[in-house]
């Protein structure tokens, strides 16, 4: 992608984030984005099909770069790479909140899947789970995050941790 796509992509998804502050996403209009971003609704189809796809492409690039940190850190136990995750969102309350609020439950759900694959991937490399184990277990952790959200952040994460590990299977 090319340094102009680029910056006019994070001129709107900015402007998102700062409308997100005072309108509800479902009021936001592609003209509003475009007019606080200081782009033109052709700059804005030539990056995006449609307003979801601004969080959606900013939440798999909030992954990958999830993803490269743990390389470079080379955090390779599940438990240590989980509790990074969570407190990711703990950190950003209102991330997962618009996401949520945003309707993008699934969105967020198969990210987190596909995300999760790499971690099990990169944590256990000689562990060959089925799709279906990862879907499964990625379904329980996501669930747990949106309990999590919709209690302020209340519990402990090591102790949503603790959990997760008597829980999650990382066995053929």
């Amino acid at each position: 992608m090319n340094k102009k796509s680029l910056k006019t992509q994070h001129q709107i998804e900015n402007a998102l984030f700062s409308l997100l502050k005072n309108h509800p996403y479902d009021s936001l209009s592609i003209s509003q984005i475009t007019k606080h971003a200081g782009v033109s609704r052709m700059a804005f189809y030539r990056n995006y099909e449609q307003k979801d796809q601004i969080l959606i492409t900013f939440l798999r690039g909030q992954y990958q770069n999830f993803i490269d940190d743990l390389s470079m850190h080379k955090l390779t136990d599940f438990k240590d790479q989980l509790a990074v995750y969570f407190k990711f969102f703990k950190d950003h309350p209102d991330l997962m909140k618009l996401f949520l609020n945003a309707g993008l439950e699934g969105e967020l759900l198969n990210q987190q899947t596909k995300f999760l694959k790499e971690l099990i991937n990169y944590s256990h490399p000689n562990l060959k789970l089925p799709s279906y184990a990862i879907s499964y277990q990625s379904g329980g952790i996501y669930m747990l995050l949106v309990w999590w959200v919709g209690h302020d952040y209340q519990k402990p994460v090591n102790e949503l941790l603790s959990y997760i590990e008597s829980h999650i299977v990382l066995n053929n």
